[in-house]
């Protein structure tokens, strides 16, 4: 009789034994097994990051947030949920996991955060880790490793372009390489909003290269900065920023005196060029006007874009045939009613009443020969133009260096 009482307790009490075992446990089925519920470990760091134990070394930055993709890891050995907070709001999630395995917790720095933050993980059995993150503030934009520092010397506004092999540009001029590209500009501590268009060579085994902006070609990634002297501007290695459009007018007319005095039989007449093309490309910066034109002894690539700053400027490719022409005026550009040119240091200056035309030409880009002189041949120089209704401008700005700077850990 004493053993069937045994039995019949035992038969009531070892299922509610495992129930409640099974209920408090933090991993249901697995409560015999044994071993911790999961730990956290370190994941995937950038270069410029240090790490000690749990602890990481971080930078926070001015211009946005900086974040750390898969910074940290939380390896999960039973199919439950660990709870995720921060001091900081350093993670986005308010928990991780489900089944067991390995689960990447990105981390996200708020803009201008510094000293120290930690980042806990906890489970309602009472498990509990924890990473310590110690920030410090730096001038640099976030999530970029390298970046460029130019230093230019120069006034007024001035139109600047990177392309994506490195090639540096100012008013479409290439002044020079840079160690390596980026489409995020950084100047007297702003963002500056960034255009993206693309360039082709329009016609090939030409040197220098014949380019224009195409669909499809090398990236170049434009800004405008306002010198007032020696100034830095900052290129980092970093994808472009959000998008902004501004108020851009339509690409200008390029009005004035493009072409060559011939021979006729009527007497001497100008060879003014006659549009075969016109292509028309839109920037977050600019609207970009692309021209083929020909004329009897030559023919001309040419486009002019026009910016939000009340400037302009164009890009002019003549390419003459092999001809015994004699001529008494090549007029490569010549704004209608301007005076000059004049050599003004690198360039050629035109001027109509406060308004500024520069052209930079290896030659002038307006002469005139007497006795009468050849028609040019073949492929000319590119020729360059900046126009400046105002007057202001103080022309093309002088690289004075280029410095290439690292981010590295700032605990060592």
């Amino acid at each position: 009789m004493r053993k069937e009482a045994v039995i019949r307790t035992l038969l009531l009490f070892l299922p509610t034994l495992v129930f409640i075992i099974a209920l408090t446990s933090p991993g249901g089925d697995y409560a015999f097994r044994s071993g911790p519920l999961a730990e956290v470990a370190l994941g995937q760091l950038p270069s410029y990051v240090a790490a000690e134990d749990k602890t990481l070394y971080l930078y926070s930055s001015p211009y946005g947030p900086w974040l750390y993709p898969k910074a940290v890891e939380v390896r999960l050995f039973y199919p439950t949920t660990v709870l995720a907070s921060s001091t900081c709001g350093a993670v986005g999630v308010s928990s991780v996991g489900e089944a067991p395995g390995a689960y990447p917790v990105d981390l996200t720095i708020p803009p201008g955060f510094e000293g120290e933050c930690l980042v806990n993980f906890t489970h309602p059995s009472g498990w509990r880790d924890a990473v310590r993150l110690k920030v410090r503030l730096v001038d640099w934009y976030p999530g970029s490793a390298q970046r460029v520092v130019i230093t230019l010397n120069g006034s007024g506004r001035q139109f600047v372009q990177v392309g994506r092999d490195g090639a540096f540009y100012i008013w479409e001029r290439d002044v020079g390489k840079l160690p390596i590209s980026g489409c995020v500009f950084v100047f007297n501590k702003s963002v500056l909003i960034t255009e993206t268009l693309k360039y082709a060579e329009v016609v090939p085994n030409v040197l220098p290269p014949v380019y224009a902006p195409s669909d499809k070609g090398v990236e170049r990634y434009g800004a405008f900065v306002k010198l007032q002297g020696v100034e830095k501007l900052y290129v980092y290695d970093a994808p472009c920023p959000p998008a902004v459009n501004v108020s851009v007018p339509p690409a200008p007319t390029l009005r004035g005196e493009m072409g060559v005095v011939l021979p006729g039989y009527a007497g001497p007449f100008f060879d003014s060029p006659r549009a075969e093309g016109v292509r028309v490309f839109k920037t977050a910066l600019r609207e970009v006007n692309y021209t083929v034109a020909t004329a009897k002894s030559y023919r001309v690539h040419f486009y002019t874009y026009s910016t939000p700053v009340g400037m302009w400027g164009a890009v002019i490719r003549y390419q003459f045939g092999v001809s015994t022409y004699l001529t008494t005026l090549v007029s490569l550009y010549k704004p209608l009613n301007a005076t000059g040119p004049f050599r003004q240091g690198v360039a050629w200056l035109y001027t109509d009443g406060m308004s500024k035309y520069w052209v930079f030409s290896r030659s002038s880009p307006y002469y005139t020969c007497n006795p009468p002189c050849g028609v040019p041949s073949g492929w000319t120089e590119p020729i360059y133009v900046v126009a400046d209704p105002t007057g202001t401008w103080g022309g093309w700005p002088a690289v004075i260096s280029v410095v290439q700077e690292s981010l590295r850990p700032w605990k060592t």
